[in-house]
């Protein structure tokens, strides 16, 4: 949902409230939502032509908890990616939307030396901790390699819808 740039609605007794997916989850177990609101509503834009997602996670069995996952959606007009979202999750204590590696693809060619920026730039947003699935460093790592592989699946899928 963070990729896709959703909202959430959320209505309580003084009526509705839209809530970006970015402002939405606040910490552990902790959302934006009020005690006396419920969530009544999740908004997902529908993306425009010559756009593309994946969705990669590793996990250790199917079913558990991912070690760290990633999403990408984005839109190419004229090969070159004008609009990029890429969420991070299970690598900080929110959902993370990895923003500066868009700005490193946002009006450029996603070439190899592109993809590669914005991998190790995903990385670095990523704030996960050590447990039994992994060192910091290597859910970064992990995280840098999953957004390489999301990305380029992305772009495969947004030149096939032109």
């Amino acid at each position: 949902m963070i990729a896709l740039g959703a909202q959430v609605v959320a209505v309580g007794p003084k009526g509705e409230r839209v809530i970006p997916i970015d402002d939405f989850f606040l910490g552990l177990f902790q959302t934006a939502l009020q005690a006396d609101e419920i969530l009544t509503e999740i908004r997902i834009p529908a993306p425009p032509a010559r756009s593309g997602g994946a969705y990669f996670k590793l996990e250790r069995k199917v079913g558990d908890f991912a070690t760290a996952a990633v999403a990408v959606q984005l839109t190419l007009s004229g090969g070159v990616c004008q609009e990029v979202g890429i969420g991070l999750t299970n690598v900080g204590s929110v959902p993370i939307k990895a923003v500066k590696a868009e700005a490193a693809l946002r009006g450029k060619r996603p070439d190899e030396a592109t993809i590669k920026q914005a991998a190790q730039l995903a990385a670095e947003a990523a704030d996960p901790a050590a447990d039994l699935r992994g060192s910091v460093e290597y859910k970064k790592d992990l995280v840098r390699v999953l957004t390489g592989r999301a990305l380029r699946k992305a772009i495969e899928r947004a030149q096939k819808g032109a």
